[in-house]
């Protein structure tokens, strides 16, 4: 299967999901994050416990076993902020084809980071805010560790 036809196939399954969740797809979409995140942590096997072994676990995972994007690079800051650099994500565009329909976007992946870096570095974790400065499929997820 190409790449464009990867991309194609999760856009369309992950559109259909959650119009099938229907009104409970916020929920469900944070509950997908999370078993995402689980399956993450189990696959490397030890916790990662420092922001450099988060970063290159996370890495490794999003590149090998879940390729959702052509780049997802994390990025710690030292005021306790991080970033996930996400470009040519395959859900963003199954939430444009949500979007087009008069629906709503949903990112797993978001509560897949969040979920991780609690378990993993044993802190509470919030999601900040989101940017999508450039085409469909790129977007900063931003989070605050405290």
């Amino acid at each position: 299967m190409s790449n464009d036809n990867a991309r194609e196939f999760v856009s369309l399954y992950h559109a259909a999901v959650i119009e099938a969740i229907g009104k409970d797809a916020d929920t469900i979409n944070v509950k997908i994050g999370i078993h995402l995140a689980n399956h993450f942590l189990k696959q490397i096997g030890k916790m990662p416990e420092s922001e450099i072994e988060f970063k290159e676990a996370i890495e490794t995972f999003f590149k090998r076993m879940f390729p959702f994007a052509e780049i997802a690079q994390m990025t710690f800051n030292q005021d306790g902020t991080a970033v996930l650099y996400v470009k040519g994500c395959m859900i963003c565009h199954g939430n444009s084809i949500l979007r087009s329909q008069g629906g709503k976007g949903y990112c797993p992946v978001c509560h897949l980071v969040k979920s991780s870096l609690a378990k993993g570095l044993k802190k509470r974790i919030e999601l900040t805010g989101t940017e999508k400065p450039g085409p469909v499929g790129e977007c900063f997820l931003k989070y605050k560790a405290e």
